[in-house]
Parts: structure tokens; C-alpha cells; sequence
């Protein structure tokens, strides 16, 4: 053995001694201590070993890290979806939000006609594109904070009922959804919505069937610039049913006040909707409408 090779050898000896009694380290370090400067390199490779040892021991281990190193695994494995931070679901929820004009389809049909031309404008949009994506990319981030106050022009034009129960389903089946606050007593989640100025039953009463069912939680619920609420109730085995309410001045609908909902069939979703003088109610839960009807 020369000394490259017991340089090469040495290079991956342990500083606790635990290879010294293995033959190829015994032989290097043999010839380490018979050979001048091997044996001062091999000093400090082990004092430079020594200090880098120390260091790694001084460095705190958050104790975070084993379940995010397991959570990057699992997701890798596609076992469970990514986190999302707060700018992801304020962009997923802009988005879900997005309804396009009633007129898009018709001018599409017309621009796709054999033998029509379209007039090409100067394109300005090439100059204000940028603009307008981080004005609208801000605009999203800022609507998806908790708590934040909407445009003032958000609240002029009505939202459609169906565009309400498309929103719910679109929020419930994101991967991030969440509930705000997590109570089964319906009064103290009447109140957390009443301190966040979001509508909630008060004097009108919740479906007779469900003011002996425990509740599982309440959030706000944005769609189209309108703030409602979500409340969720546990049936057990039934499944969850879930209340949405809205204020009446900002859903353009037709529904029954003061007597039975109205009930309809949304793929698996069954729908109730009824209103007040002051808002619009819709009761939501994956079941058939005779279930739903049943709380009534």
C-alpha cells in the first residue's frame, strides 16, 4: 500500500476508532504512523473531522422535521395532496370564483364560422397584460386573506343562486378546506359569524331536524365578491349536511318564504333553498332529496 491509497483509505475512517481493527484501516494507519507527513495530514483530517462534528451537534433540530420529512414522502408517493400556503388558496379561491360573461359562448360559435373575419384591434392588451395579471394576481392574494375588506364595485350586481351552490361545491371539494371555527353548539358558532358582521339564522330558526344535531364547525363563504356563511352539521351515519346563508339583497333568486323549500337534485348533492325578508338559505348534503326533505 502506498501513501495515495491509505489516503484514500483514511479519508472515510471513523473518528470514534470503531475501523482500527479492521485489516485495510490497519495497514494505512500503520504505515500513517511510520510515514511523517501522511501522519500530519491524517492529524488534521481528524481535527477537521473533530470541529465539523461539533458543529452538527450544536445545530438545534426543529421538531417539526421528522413529519415533514414523512409529509414530502407520502406526497412524492402521491399518498397525500401538497400543503398549500395562504397565496395557493387565495389564487384556488379567485379562481373558483371566476364565472365567464353569458355572451363568451356565442361569440365564440361566431369567430370559430367559415368565411368570417374579425376585425384585429391595435393590440393594446399586449401593453396592459401585464399589468392587469399582477393587478388581478394582488387583487386575488388580497381577497383570500381572512377578515379582509371586499371592493366596494364586488357588491353592486347580484350572484346567482347556482353559482352560489356551484361555489360551496367548488370550496368543499378544494384540498385545503377548512372551517374557521370548530364548535358543536349552534350559538356559539351563531355567534363567532355575528363578530365577523356574516349573516347566520337568528331569529329565523334552523330546519326543525337539524336543532337537536350537533354542528361541526362555521366559515365564511366568498363567492363572487358576496360574503355568506357555511355551517356544517354531523348527522353521523346520514353524512354532513351543510347550511348556507346569504344575504337576500345579494343573491338574484326566486325562492319559497314562509312556507317549504324548494328541492332540487345536483348530481349526488341534493339541495334545498328557501329565504327570509333578509336572506336566502340553501341546505346542501350528498343524499337523495327525499333524506333532505325529511329535516324539514
Amino acid at each position: 500500500m502506498d501513501k495515495e491509497q491509505a489516503r484514500f483509505i483514511l479519508r472515510s475512517f471513523r473518528p470514534d476508532g470503531a475501523d482500527a481493527a479492521d485489516p485495510g484501516f490497519a495497514e494505512a494507519l500503520h504505515l500513517a504512523a511510520e510515514d511523517r507527513e501522511l501522519g500530519e495530514w491524517l492529524a488534521r483530517e481528524r481535527a477537521q473531522d473533530a470541529q465539523f462534528s461539533r458543529a452538527l451537534q450544536s445545530l438545534a433540530i426543529p421538531e417539526s422535521l421528522r413529519e415533514e420529512i414523512l409529509s414530502g414522502l407520502a406526497a412524492e408517493r402521491g399518498e397525500v395532496p401538497p400543503p398549500h400556503d395562504e397565496l395557493d388558496r387565495a389564487f384556488m379561491t379567485a379562481l373558483s370564483e371566476l364565472s365567464p360573461p353569458e355572451e363568451l359562448r356565442g361569440e365564440l360559435l361566431v369567430a370559430m364560422s367559415p368565411g368570417v373575419k374579425m376585425k384585429r384591434p391595435f393590440p393594446w392588451f399586449r401593453v396592459a397584460l401585464p399589468l392587469a395579471a399582477a393587478a388581478g394576481f394582488a387583487l386575488a392574494f388580497f381577497l383570500g386573506q381572512p377578515g379582509a375588506p371586499l371592493p366596494q364595485q364586488a357588491t353592486i350586481k347580484p350572484v346567482r343562486i347556482e353559482a352560489v351552490q356551484a361555489g360551496f361545491i367548488k370550496t368543499f371539494n378544494a384540498p385545503d378546506f377548512s372551517l374557521e371555527e370548530k364548535n358543536p353548539d349552534h350559538e356559539s358558532l351563531f355567534t363567532h359569524l355575528r363578530g365577523r358582521s356574516l349573516p347566520c339564522p337568528g331569529c329565523d330558526p334552523i330546519p326543525a331536524g337539524l336543532q337537536k344535531v350537533p354542528s361541526l364547525g362555521c366559515r365564511e363563504l366568498v363567492i363572487d365578491g358576496k360574503r355568506g356563511s357555511l355551517i356544517c352539521f354531523d348527522r353521523g351515519a346520514d353524512g354532513i349536511v351543510h347550511l348556507i346563508i346569504f344575504r337576500r339583497a345579494d343573491v338574484s333568486c326566486e325562492v319559497p318564504v314562509g312556507g317549504k323549500p324548494s328541492f332540487n337534485q345536483t348530481g349526488p348533492w341534493a339541495v334545498a333553498s328557501w329565504g327570509t325578508a333578509d336572506d336566502v338559505f340553501i341546505l346542501v348534503s350528498d343524499v337523495e332529496v327525499a333524506q333532505l326533505s325529511a329535516l324539514f
